[in-house]
């Protein structure tokens, strides 16, 4: 998936070591507000604000899928980890809690480039009816809760599940984000010839 909690767990941690409860919960709180509101506004009006600015679904489709397929191919073979525990590091040096639950905590590490173009992807075909609320926007927002609770209980996660089994999980995941990724440039390139 494009929102990739599994693999932020070791970020997570890093990150919420040195805060108390009050303050987890505050990042975690921060953290699903800002990244529903920014998925829900892509996943409604995404595909309008791509004809906006002059720019195709299709070529929308083709880089998002250069993203995704970036972004897997770091998930196999464990590039983000580093990437983000670097990252958490200097956040916890900054200590500005609403600072680091914009940047870099919802945006680019959950709802990163892959989330938004597949919430731009949703809104093409989104109709503003209550079931594509429940089939689209729903499932993004209970994902979106489950990372927030990831967040606060990322250290007792982390105790109960082996090193070993998250990477695991995280290379399965980044086989089937590349192959999603595979369809959308495909899907792109037809969409323009």
């Amino acid at each position: 998936m494009a929102i990739d909690p599994l693999s932020l767990i070791p970020l997570f941690v890093v990150l919420t070591t040195n805060l108390n409860l009050k303050k987890t919960l505050t990042l975690s709180f921060l953290v699903f507000i800002i990244t529903s509101s920014v998925l829900t506004f892509f996943s409604i009006f995404g595909n309008k604000f791509l004809l906006f600015m002059g720019v195709s679904i299709n070529s929308f489709q083709i880089i998002g899928g250069v993203f995704l397929l970036f972004i897997s191919y770091e998930m196999v073979f464990e590039k983000r980890i580093k990437r983000k525990k670097n990252a958490a590091e200097k956040i916890l040096d900054e200590n500005q809690i609403k600072n680091v639950a914009v940047f870099p905590v919802s945006i680019p590490l959950v709802a990163g480039p892959s989330a938004i173009t597949l919430s731009v992807l949703i809104s093409k075909n989104f109709n503003y009816s209550i079931l594509d609320f429940y089939q689209k926007i729903l499932p993004l927002i209970i994902i979106l809760f489950l990372t927030s609770l990831i967040i606060l209980f990322s250290n007792y996660i982390i105790s109960l599940l082996n090193r070993t089994f998250l990477i695991i999980l995280q290379k399965i995941f980044g086989l089937i984000l590349g192959a999603l990724s595979v369809e959308f440039i495909t899907i792109g390139i037809k969409g323009i010839l």
